[in-house]
């Protein structure tokens, strides 16, 4: 007797619960070799699925700026999910940022601000760094990686050699020969 009424709450329990699917989206920066073009794409797919797809690994390069969870699905080509809003930003888009990850081989560099968003999974905000004085690097860090900076005034070519570099350099009265 009491077998009919268990199966009837499992029934009605189950089909009153709303189920969510869920994906990972991506922000890419696609760099295709043979038409020497570059653009972003936001896509569901992860980075080596969309090379594969789009071309292979000979024509593109892909680099991810970066990623967010969407709920729902990508059947029927929608698109994948908008990149979610920071919530209550410290630093805003084209801002200068100096990199104080310790032990970091970015630390101490200074870059600017390319994108920010919120990463739910992390609780974070993340924004991506663009180092223009580096070869045009690229990485995403969170926000308390960052503190506000000026504009750097000079490249590193006008700013002198780095330590490093000065170490390995010979001085001039080094270069001298001794008789």
């Amino acid at each position: 007797m009491k077998k009919p009424g268990l199966l009837l709450f499992i029934f009605l329990f189950l089909c009153n619960t709303s189920l969510k699917a869920e994906y990972r989206a991506y922000l890419l920066e696609v760099y295709d070799h043979i038409l020497k073009k570059q653009w972003e794409e936001r896509t569901g797919f992860s980075p080596d699925k969309y090379v594969l797809t789009h071309g292979g690994g000979n024509r593109l390069s892909v680099y991810v700026k970066a990623t967010w969870v969407c709920y729902g699905d990508t059947s029927n080509f929608q698109p994948a999910c908008a990149m979610p809003e920071p919530i209550k930003p410290k630093f805003e888009t084209g801002d200068w940022v100096k990199i104080n990850l310790e032990k970091h081989i970015t630390e101490g560099w200074t870059g600017q601000i390319e994108l920010a968003y919120y990463q739910a999974d992390v609780r974070s905000n993340v924004y991506g760094v663009r180092f223009g004085q580096k070869r045009k690097l690229y990485n995403r860090y969170f926000e308390f990686n960052l503190e506000k900076s000026e504009q750097p005034s000079a490249s590193p070519a006008e700013e002198g050699p780095t330590n490093a570099e000065a170490q390995a350099a010979p001085t001039a009265e080094q270069q001298t020969p001794t008789q």
